[in-house]
């Protein structure tokens, strides 16, 4: 019997030195009353109260519980199911300060009465360092996008169609990307390829872009090369997204007949197949400056010939159903 209550002594003694020293916060509950127990020094530490200031009170009315409503709510909840988990939870210090806490709370018995513990973990510096990485990102995602505003513009001020039809192109691209259901992330990289997507024409003569006329081969080579000098361009910007390889493959076709290389099926970025969708309608619709456009009806009938042969099927599907489902109509644009 004595070896008995050595034993749950020696116990005791153990549990009380990993209480006063844990380096979380720990709380003692009464399991009927919600009335504060015990308290260890980290938690006293953190929020700023002296032992005597919690023992014996309820911890919604000392202070750190801002949602006093939920913290009576979660109470109940605890009671009944014996365990409550808040991955981020605000506190008040006693000097006002709201402080960010992992909070967990079990019941269990002790002696045969019941007791909750709630472990508190303070993660007040990790949420800044989230807080500020995010803020972080936010002003690279908008430098990003002023970047490609900024090389959209150029292409407007040496070639206004172009930069009319990439605007047109990007609108027409990012819905059919919304209708296939993709990811935020993958919408947004489809409209920035897009917004540039010709930026390569600016290496090309202006008389050439603009002949009302058939193209020499060399001429037409030389058109064909803006994909080419686009990709020259970015390849050495780290988009988040693939935009450089978007704008090189853009004319790549499913059966391979595309340029610069030749690619088929599935060696073509998702990506570049919606783009190739897109650019084409838009081109075939469109007016342009040497030609009156072949209309709306002809370009999409273009695409769902060659669905599977030359363009994503997929890609045409949701296309098909941006304009004859959603009605989908080009944006008026400058």
């Amino acid at each position: 019997m004595d070896g008995d209550r050595k034993e749950l002594t020696d116990s005791e003694m153990r549990y009380r030195r990993l209480f006063e020293t844990a380096q979380d916060g720990i709380l003692i509950l009464d399991f009927t009353t919600g009335l504060i127990q015990d308290a260890n020094p980290f938690i006293t530490n953190l929020l700023g109260y002296d032992k005597q200031e919690l023992v014996g009170k309820e911890l919604w009315e000392i202070g750190p519980m801002i949602d006093k409503a939920a913290a009576l709510k979660a109470f109940t909840v605890l009671q009944d199911k014996s365990y409550i988990r808040y991955e981020d939870l605000p506190l008040r210090a006693k000097s006002g300060e709201i402080l960010s806490v992992e909070f967990v709370s079990n019941a269990y018995g002790v002696n045969g009465d019941r007791v909750i513990q709630c472990n508190i973990r303070d993660i007040s510096a990790r949420k800044k360092i989230e807080k500020e990485l995010l803020e972080y990102q936010l002003s690279q995602a908008i430098s990003m996008h002023e970047m490609v505003a900024t090389l959209a513009s150029v292409i407007v001020a040496r070639d206004p169609y172009t930069g009319l039809h990439q605007k047109r192109v990007a609108h027409l691209a990012t819905a059919i990307a919304v209708e296939m259901r993709l990811p935020m992330h993958t919408l947004e990289g489809i409209q920035m390829a897009a917004m540039v997507h010709d930026i390569g024409k600016i290496t090309i003569p202006a008389e050439i872009l603009t002949k009302p006329i058939k193209l020499s081969p060399y001429e037409l080579a030389m058109l064909q090369n803006h994909v080419q000098a686009g990709y020259e361009m970015l390849k050495h910007v780290h988009f988040p997204w693939p935009i450089a390889q978007t704008i090189l493959q853009h004319h790549e076709r499913l059966d391979g007949s595309g340029y610069p290389n030749g690619l088929r099926g599935d060696s073509i970025l998702e990506e570049a197949k919606i783009l190739a969708v897109a650019d084409v309608v838009e081109a075939m619709s469109s007016d342009r400056p040497y030609r009156i456009g072949k209309g709306l009806a002809a370009a999409l009938k273009e695409v769902e010939v060659n669905s599977g042969v030359l363009y994503e099927p997929d890609v045409v599907i949701a296309c098909l159903r941006v304009f004859n489902e959603n009605s989908y109509v080009f944006p008026d644009l400058v």
